[in-house]
């Protein structure tokens, strides 16, 4: 088991590796493929499906992270007071 595998299947344990009809691989969570959702490349090895599989697990996860939705004013207020604190903290010291 690769590195990749492991990863995606520590996120998504009912992941399974699946054929397709021209003998392209792919990994597929319930009904989601994951090669496909972020446009990955059709492969026939399953090595490479699953790092795809992985790659496209880790752009969700930045994706999910950096959303305008998700970024709310309280947040945007507690980052600039945390900056100024680091700032004012810097000056202090002298440096």
């Amino acid at each position: 088991m690769t590195t990749e595998q492991k990863k995606v299947l520590l996120k998504y344990p009912d992941a399974k590796l699946h054929h397709g009809m021209n003998g392209e691989c792919f990994v597929q969570v319930g009904e989601l493929n994951l090669n496909e959702e972020f446009l990955m490349p059709a492969t026939s090895d399953p090595s490479s499906a699953w790092e795809y599989a992985a790659l496209s697990m880790r752009t969700k996860q930045h994706f999910d992270r950096t959303h305008p939705n998700r970024m709310g004013l309280s947040s945007d207020e507690r980052k600039k007071s945390r900056y100024s604190r680091r700032r004012n903290k810097g000056r202090a010291n002298g440096s």
